[in-house]
C-alpha cells in the first residue's frame, strides 16, 4: 500500500520512511517521537543556552564568516563528491537511522576522499544539512559501525547543533585574526571559550544518539576505534571488555572519556525510556494516520481504534 505526503502530496512506496521528492518524514508527529531533550547531556543544553543569547553573534559570524565557508564546501562537494544514494546499503541505512531519531527531514549526505585520516562531518543549515562521510571508511567499517556513525552525525542535526559548530570551528580557524582585520572586535575572550568548550559537550549528546540508533555501546566503541585507526577486541559481552576498550584508547584521552560516558548513559533508566518510546513507536507505527485504513473515517493521528467502525489499527 503506497503511503501519501503529508507535506507534497507525493505517492511513496510502503517500505519508505522519507518521502522520495520532498525527504520529509511520512510519519505524523505523536507522542512517541523521540525529542532532543530525551538525550541531550545537560552541560550541552545549558552550554548552547548561553551562547544562543547573544542572538546577534550567531547572525553576524553566519553571514560574513560562515556562509562564505560553506559555499566553498558546497562547491567541493558538487565537483568531487558522491551523493549517498547511489549506494543502496548506505541509503537504507540513511533511513533508518533518521527514522530512530525521528529527523523532520532526511539529510543530503556525501562521500568524497579526503586529505588525512578518514572522518565524518555535517554542516549548513538546520534546514538543509549535509553530513560528509570519507569514503575511505565504508569499506573499514560494518553496518552497526556505520549505523554509529550516522547516528552522531544525526544527533547535532537533531540537536541543531550545526550553526554554532560552524561557529567554533571557524573560530579555531582564525576568525579573530579576519576579524580584527575588519576592524571588528566581535567575540570576547570568555564567550570564545564558552563557545568551543560547549563544542566538546555537544559531541556527548552526539555519541547518545550514535547509541540510539545502533542499540550497542561497544559498536559505538568499536567506531571510535575505527576513527582512530586502531584495531578492536571481538564485540562480545563480557565484563572485561570496556576496561580493554578503555585500554585501546588510552593515547586517545577524549576518545576514552567518550566511550566511558557512553556505557554509563547505556545503563540508565532515561536510556530504557527511551528505547521503550521507540519500541512504542515501532509496534503502533500502523494506526499513524489522520484517517481508518479500513473505512476511510478521520480519527486522531495516534488512535489505536478506529471511532467509527471500532476496528484495531495496530
Amino acid at each position: 500500500m503506497e503511503q501519501t505526503c503529508l507535506r507534497c502530496g507525493a505517492l511513496n512506496a510502503e517500505e519508505r520512511r522519507y518521502c522520495e521528492r520532498c525527504l520529509s518524514i511520512l510519519e505524523p508527529r505523536t507522542r512517541y517521537w523521540l525529542q532532543v531533550e530525551d538525550f541531550q547531556t545537560t552541560a550541552d543544553r545549558d552550554a548552547l543556552g548561553m551562547v544562543k543569547s547573544t542572538w546577534l553573534l550567531p547572525h553576524l559570524l553566519n553571514q560574513f564568516f560562515v556562509r562564505p565557508r560553506e559555499r566553498k564546501q558546497r562547491e567541493i562537494l558538487n565537483s568531487q563528491g558522491t551523493p549517498a544514494t547511489r549506494f543502496a546499503k548506505l541509503a537504507v541505512l540513511m533511513q533508518d537511522c533518521a527514522y530512530r531519531l525521528c529527523l523532520e527531514n532526511l539529510p543530503s549526505i556525501y562521500l568524497i576522499e579526503s586529505h588525512g585520516s578518514p572522518n565524518a562531518f555535517t554542516f549548513g543549515s538546520d534546514d538543509a544539512p549535509v553530513i560528509v562521510i570519507d569514503s575511505r571508511l565504508l569499506p573499514a567499517m560494518g553496518t552497526d559501525e556505520l549505523r554509529c556513525l550516522l547516528g552522531h552525525e544525526m544527533g547535532h542535526i537533531k540537536s541543531k547543533h550545526l550553526l554554532y559548530h560552524s561557529m567554533a570551528e571557524t573560530l579555531a580557524n582564525g576568525i579573530g585574526v579576519s576579524a580584527s582585520l575588519m576592524g571588528a572586535n566581535l567575540i570576547s575572550a570568555p564567550l570564545r571559550i564558552a563557545l568551543l568548550a560547549w563544542q566538546r559537550e555537544s559531541e556527548f549528546s552526539a555519541d547518545r544518539a550514535a547509541l540510539i540508533t545502533s542499540g550497542n555501546p561497544y559498536q559505538v566503541a568499536s567506531m571510535f576505534a575505527k576513527l582512530a585507526g586502531l584495531s578492536t577486541p571481538p564485540i562480545q559481552q563480557r565484563p572485561s571488555l570496556l576496561e580493554d576498550l578503555v585500554k585501546l584508547f588510552r593515547t586517545h584521552s577524549n576518545m576514552s572519556e567518550r566511550v566511558k560516558a557512553v556505557f554509563s548513559f547505556s545503563n540508565t533508566e532515561e536510556y530504557a525510556r527511551i528505547i521503550k518510546k521507540l519500541n512504542d513507536r515501532t509496534m503502533l507505527r500502523g494506526a499513524f494516520a489522520p484517517s481508518c485504513r479500513f473505512c476511510g473515517s478521520s480519527k486522531p493521528v495516534a488512535a489505536v481504534f478506529c471511532p467509527a467502525c471500532k476496528r484495531s489499527l495496530v
